[in-house]
C-alpha cells in the first residue's frame, strides 16, 4: 500500500472509530460503571388551570411540600426562595401578531415558606387566570397543588376539582363533547421561560377529527392559551384528545361545562388520562349513577379489550361485558351498569394500545338539577399523593377509593393534617390483591376540608381517587379527581470524565 493510502486509510479507521461512539453513545461497560443516580428534584413548577373568574364561584387553591422526603443541599449563607403562585398572561387568538394580555390586576401572588403545612386559599378573580405554582431548592421535591371552584347560579352550577399538574410533551383526555349545550375549554398553560409550540389531535365517534388551526399553535412564556371543544368538534357526542408538544413543554387541562337551554346540568374537569397502552386501569368508579366507561382507541385497528371489575372483594369479570371491542381511531361508550352499587376500579386489557374515563351523572332522587363528574386512566402510586381540598362539613362527603393493581395485598397509610401541618388522623388500610376499598374522610376542628397524604406501602402496587358529593336546594353536587403522585427525586446521568479509550490503528 503507498503511504498515501496509509494515512487515509488511518485516518478513516479513526474516524470510523469516534463516529461510532459518537452515534452509539457509551459502550455498555461504562454505562454498568456510571449508572444514572436518583436525585431530589431541585426545581418544579405545576399549573392550577382556569381559577375562579366566576360573581358567585368560590375558587380555592391548595398547595403542600410533602412533608419527610430527601431535599437537595443548600449551599450555606443562600437564602431559600418561598413557593411562588403566580397568575399566567393570557397568549392571543392562534395566528395573531399580539403580545400575551398581561393578568388582571386583582390576580393574586402568594407565598409559601415552609414544607409540610397546608397552604390553603380562596381565590377572587374577575376572569379564570391559571395559576403557576413554582419550587426551587429545597422546597421543590414533592411539591404539590390542588385547585377547586364550586359555582351556585341559576345558569352555572357545579363542583370540581383538579390536581395542578407540570409541564410536560404530552397530554391525553378521554371525555368531553361538542355537542349542543356542552361547552368545553381545553387549557394549554406554558410557565417556563421559553415559548412552546404545540399540536391538538381529535378524535370522536366517527374516527379522527380534522380540526382547522390545531398544528403548530404557539404558547408564549409564562401564558395561556385557550381551544373550546365545541368549535374544534362541533357536534361530536364524545372526543379523544392528544396534545403534543414540537418545542418546550405545557400543561394541559379541559374543563366541561353542560346546560338544557338555560338549566344548568353541572360543570367537571376531565382528569389528564395515561397515555395509550394495553393494560390501564381507572380508579375511583362510584357505586351510584349513571356510569358510562368511555374508550379511546386511537391507532389503525380495531381494540379487542378485556374488562375486570376491581370491587370490594377483589376482581372479577363482568357478565356479558368481559370483551368489548373499540374500533380503530373512535371514541366508544359502554354502559357500567355491571359495576353495581359499589365504589370500584376498572381494568382494561388491550391487544392494542387504548386509553379511557369514566363519566358519571348524579341525578337526586327528589328531581333536582344533576352533576357530573369525570375519573380517568390513571397510573399506579410511586409514591405519597396528596388530595388537599376534600371537602367534608357543611353537608359534603369526601371519600378515597383506594384500588390494589398487585397479585398480592397492599396497603396504604392515610394521613390527615391539621392547618400547622401536624397529624391529626393516621389510618393504615389493608386491600386484598385487586380489591377497592372506600375510606371516609374527616376535616378537623376549624377546617372545611381534610387535607390528606396517601403513603402506599409498596410503590406501583395502587390507584386512588377521591369523591366529594353534596346536595344542596337546587340538586346535587359531585366531584372525582385521581390522584397523582408528585415528583420527587428524578434520574441524573453521572458525567464521566474522558471518551472511553481508543485503540491505537495498527498498520501492517
Amino acid at each position: 500500500m503507498r503511504p498515501g493510502l496509509i494515512g487515509l486509510a488511518t485516518g478513516a479507521s479513526v474516524a470510523l472509530v469516534l463516529g461510532v461512539a459518537a452515534f452509539v453513545g457509551p459502550p455498555e461497560s461504562v454505562v454498568s460503571e456510571h449508572p444514572a443516580v436518583k436525585e431530589p428534584v431541585v426545581r418544579s413548577s405545576v399549573v392550577c388551570p382556569y381559577v375562579d373568574g366566576e360573581d358567585e364561584g368560590v375558587g380555592e387553591i391548595g398547595v403542600l411540600a410533602l412533608p419527610d422526603v430527601t431535599t437537595a443541599d443548600v449551599d450555606d449563607g443562600a437564602e431559600q426562595q418561598p413557593i411562588t403562585v403566580d397568575a399566567l398572561a393570557q397568549a392571543p387568538e392562534p395566528g395573531s401578531d399580539e403580545e400575551p394580555s398581561p393578568p388582571d390586576e386583582d390576580a393574586t401572588h402568594f407565598e409559601i415558606a415552609e414544607r409540610g403545612i397546608p397552604f390553603l386559599q380562596e381565590v377572587e378573580s374577575e376572569s379564570a387566570v391559571s395559576m403557576a405554582v413554582t419550587g426551587s431548592g429545597a422546597l421543590a421535591p414533592g411539591l404539590a397543588a390542588e385547585q377547586s371552584l364550586l359555582v351556585q347560579e341559576t345558569d352555572l352550577r357545579g363542583l370540581s376539582t383538579v390536581p395542578c399538574t407540570a409541564p410536560q410533551r404530552e397530554h391525553w383526555f378521554v371525555g368531553g363533547s361538542g355537542e349542543v349545550g356542552r361547552r368545553g375549554r381545553l387549557v394549554l398553560a406554558n410557565p417556563t421561560d421559553v415559548p412552546a409550540v404545540v399540536d391538538v389531535e381529535l378524535w370522536d365517534e366517527a374516527g379522527p377529527i380534522d380540526a382547522p388551526g390545531t398544528q403548530d399553535v404557539a404558547v408564549p412564556a409564562r401564558s395561556q392559551q385557550i381551544f373550546l371543544l365545541d368549535a374544534l368538534a362541533p357536534g361530536s357526542k364524545a372526543t379523544g384528545v392528544h396534545v403534543t408538544t414540537n418545542r418546550g413543554q405545557v400543561t394541559a387541562a379541559l374543563e366541561m361545562r353542560e346546560t338544557d337551554e338555560i338549566t344548568p346540568m353541572g360543570m367537571s374537569y376531565i382528569p389528564a388520562a395515561s397515555a395509550p397502552s394495553e393494560d390501564i386501569v381507572i380508579p375511583g368508579v362510584p357505586g351510584h349513577g349513571q356510569r358510562i366507561l368511555r374508550i379511546l382507541a386511537p391507532g389503525d385497528v380495531d381494540a379487542i379489550v378485556s374488562m375486570k371489575i376491581l370491587g370490594p372483594e377483589g376482581a372479577f369479570s363482568p357478565l356479558d361485558q368481559d370483551v368489548l371491542t373499540a374500533p380503530a381511531g373512535t371514541v366508544v361508550d359502554v354502559p357500567l351498569d355491571v359495576v353495581g352499587g359499589d365504589p370500584s376500579g376498572i381494568r382494561l386489557s388491550s391487544d392494542e394500545p387504548i386509553t379511557a374515563a369514566v363519566r358519571m351523572v348524579e341525578t337526586p332522587s327528589d328531581e333536582g338539577l344533576p352533576d357530573f363528574a369525570y375519573t380517568a386512566a390513571s397510573e399506579p402510586l410511586q409514591g405519597p399523593a396528596t388530595a388537599l381540598l376534600s371537602r367534608a362539613t357543611s353537608g359534603y362527603t369526601s371519600t378515597l377509593f383506594v384500588s390494589s393493581v398487585i397479585d398480592t395485598s397492599s396497603r396504604v397509610t392515610v394521613r390527615t393534617l391539621d392547618t400547622k401541618g401536624g397529624v391529626v388522623n393516621e389510618e393504615e388500610v389493608e386491600l386484598p390483591p385487586g380489591a377497592t376499598v372506600p375510606v371516609p374522610l374527616k376535616a378537623p376542628d376549624g377546617m372545611h376540608s381534610a387535607t390528606v397524604i396517601v403513603d402506599p406501602a409498596k410503590p406501583g402496587s395502587v390507584v386512588a381517587a377521591r369523591e366529594i358529593l353534596a346536595k344542596d336546594d337546587d340538586g346535587a353536587l359531585a366531584d372525582l379527581m385521581p390522584l397523582v403522585s408528585p415528583t420527587i427525586e428524578v434520574d441524573v446521568p453521572a458525567v464521566v470524565g474522558e471518551l472511553p479509550s481508543v485503540p491505537e490503528p495498527t498498520l501492517e
